[in-house]
C-alpha cells in the first residue's frame, strides 16, 4: 500500500490514507442527499444513481475489500483523475477487482451539462452518496477534516476512495 500512498502524493492529494472497510460509515439517509440534493441527479445523467444496486448491496460489496484508499484534496478534477490513476495502478499490479469510488470531475465542463454525450463514459465512477456512504463522518473519523461551508470562499475538502483488495 506505500507504493499507492506514495502515488497519491505524488498527484497532488494533500492526504492519502489506508483503511479498512469497518472504518468507512454507512447511512441510508446519505442516499437521500444524493437523490434530492444534488442538482446532477435530476438530469438522470451517468454520472448519477447506482445503476441498480441496493444500499445492502453497496455496504457487502465495499466490505469484502481489504484496503481502501481515502483519498482527500481540494481539487475535485485532480481528485477524479488521481482516484483513476490509482485504481489503474493498483489493477495492473494484480489487483484485479480495483475499483474507485467519486463523483466524476474529469472534464472542465461537462458535456452531459450541455445536453450532448459523456466524452469519457467508461472512467466513471460512482459517488459516495450514491453509494450510502456518510463521507462527513468517514472523513471525521479519520482524523481528516470535513465540515460544512458557510461561504463559497471556504476552501472545500474533496474525498475519493480506491478500494483495494
Amino acid at each position: 500500500m506505500r507504493k499507492y500512498l506514495n502515488m497519491a502524493k505524488e498527484l497532488g492529494m494533500t492526504n492519502a490514507l489506508v483503511i479498512g472497510p469497518e472504518q468507512i460509515f454507512f447511512d441510508p439517509r446519505a442516499v437521500l442527499k444524493c437523490r434530492w440534493g444534488c442538482e446532477d441527479f435530476a438530469k438522470r445523467t451517468i454520472k448519477c444513481g447506482s445503476r441498480g444496486l441496493s444500499h445492502a448491496e453497496c455496504v457487502k460489496m465495499i466490505s469484502s475489500y481489504d484496503n481502501i484508499l481515502l483519498l482527500h484534496g481540494h481539487d475535485g478534477r485532480q481528485l477524479s483523475k488521481a482516484v483513476l490513476a490509482l485504481e489503474r495502478a493498483a489493477f495492473l499490479d494484480g489487483h484485479y477487482f480495483a475499483f474507485g469510488v467519486r463523483h466524476c470531475k474529469l472534464c472542465k465542463a461537462c458535456a452531459l451539462d450541455q445536453g450532448k454525450d459523456c466524452l469519457q463514459p467508461e472512467k466513471v465512477r460512482p459517488c459516495d452518496q450514491a453509494m450510502g456512504i456518510d463521507m462527513y463522518r468517514t472523513a471525521r473519523e479519520a482524523g481528516l477534516p470535513c465540515q460544512v461551508l458557510q461561504s463559497r470562499d471556504e476552501q472545500q475538502n474533496r474525498y475519493g476512495f480506491v478500494l483495494i483488495n
